[in-house]
């Protein structure tokens, strides 16, 4: 079969600038390079073609590949991750990062932007808001592993992925129930995970309704993968305005 859009389909790919790779989905690949992080989930990664998962280049390069296909794609600044815009470079007070030291090279949040500190001149900051990789050509080698058909398949791997771990769910009359641990509102991402999962869902796998179940159990449960709960859980606004400020796609 072919891959279309609208498709759930895994590949395994290296993406690399000047030669050189900055990503891969094989652990073994990316320990050879030295770019192996023990918070990466490794394997074949899935990818809901449409969903903006991929820069435009790539996505269109799988469109109307066969399911076993494997290939090399070298993509223009303008259909990866854009070209720079010198008007994205800000100067900003010191004050503004209070707490924080800023450093060039370092990544901010500012104004629901995500920027690079590139100097520091006085007691103002330079931000270059582009993205990190904007006005360079990308290339990818990629092999698309496999499709997935089931419907129920679908859901647990858009689980899997945007929620990070596993959970209980299943489809009752075009609604997706899905149940996890209490525990997690106690963690501030997993509001932001919820509302995405939940989007992800109904756009993707046309069900009407998300419904989410608090489970409570005996059993201490731990969200390997989610980074520790603060002092207190934020609101949802709270944290749809730090995620703004502290966001990276997924590549």
């Amino acid at each position: 079969m072919t891959v279309k859009n609208g498709d759930f389909i895994r590949i395994d790919y290296t993406e690399m600038v000047d030669g050189q790779v900055i990503a891969a989905t094989d652990e073994a690949v990316a320990k050879e390079k030295g770019i192996f992080s023990e918070d990466t989930a490794y394997g074949p990664h899935l990818i809901v073609l449409g969903a903006g998962q991929l820069v435009k280049g790539f996505e269109e390069d799988l469109i109307g590949k066969e399911i076993g296909y494997s290939g090399r794609v070298e993509i223009a600044p303008e259909n990866a991750f854009g070209l720079r815009d010198p008007k994205k470079v800000e100067m900003f007070p010191a004050n503004r990062f209070k707490e924080q030291k800023p450093y060039p090279g370092m990544r901010v949040g500012i104004e629901n932007r995500t920027g690079t500190v590139t100097r520091l001149i006085g007691r103002k900051v330079s931000v270059d808001f582009n993205h990190p990789l904007a006005d360079r050509t990308i290339v990818y080698e990629y092999k698309i592993v496999e499709s997935i058909e089931e419907l129920q398949e679908k859901l647990n791997a858009l689980i899997k992925t945007f929620a990070r771990m596993d959970l209980e769910a299943e489809i009752k009359d075009d609604i997706a129930v899905i149940t996890a641990p209490w525990e997690l509102s106690y963690y501030k991402e997993w509001l932001m995970i919820r509302r995405g999962l939940a989007d992800m869902i109904i756009q993707h796998l046309g069900l009407k309704e998300v419904h989410y179940i608090e489970k409570h159990t005996g059993e201490r449960f731990k969200a390997e993968l989610i980074s520790p709960p603060g002092k207190e859980p934020l609101s949802e606004e709270a944290a749809a305005e730090e995620q703004a400020g502290e966001e990276v796609s997924s590549a």
